[in-house]
């Protein structure tokens, strides 16, 4: 009885620390994609390095490997354009994360924009798109929310 119980337990711990990081490489996430919508590309320097800390500490997972390789691309450069490029292959494996696991906290929206062909993720159901920021602040839809 009492390996029945550890099996549970064990279980049931491991559901918990992969839907508290899952919400944490969410919310790291955000930050990065809330610095390109600012077009600022120092502070998505920053932020990238926490997102990396965050998939970092997080549990085996499949994607897992093709997450850090994308958000290496990304933490290897200081210019916008190559950020948001890379910003692209990040937010397709998180999405496929996100969607996947559990211990998300809120809605999260996953948004297109038809001018580079690329998706992101957001919180927020309003369109504020990372890849062209000001420039094109509203261009995009939503293609699929997760509640």
């Amino acid at each position: 009885m009492k390996s029945i119980t550890a099996i549970i337990a064990s279980v049931f711990m491991g559901t918990a620390a992969w839907a508290q990081s899952n919400q944490s490489i969410l919310d790291a996430y955000l930050k990065v994609k809330n610095d390109l919508v600012q077009s600022n590309n120092k502070q998505v320097a920053a932020d990238v390095t926490v997102l990396q800390q965050a998939v970092k500490s997080t549990p085996a997972f499949g994607e897992k490997a093709a997450l850090e390789q994308a958000i290496g691309k990304m933490a290897g450069t200081t210019a916008i354009d190559k950020q948001r490029a890379a910003f692209s292959e990040v937010s397709a494996i998180i999405w496929k994360t996100v969607k996947a696991g559990k211990g998300i906290s809120q809605p999260v929206y996953y948004q297109y924009c038809p001018m580079k062909k690329s998706y992101w993720l957001s919180t927020d159901a309003a369109i504020k798109n990372p890849y062209y920021g000001s420039q094109m602040l509203t261009c995009g839809k939503t293609v699929e929310t997760l509640k």
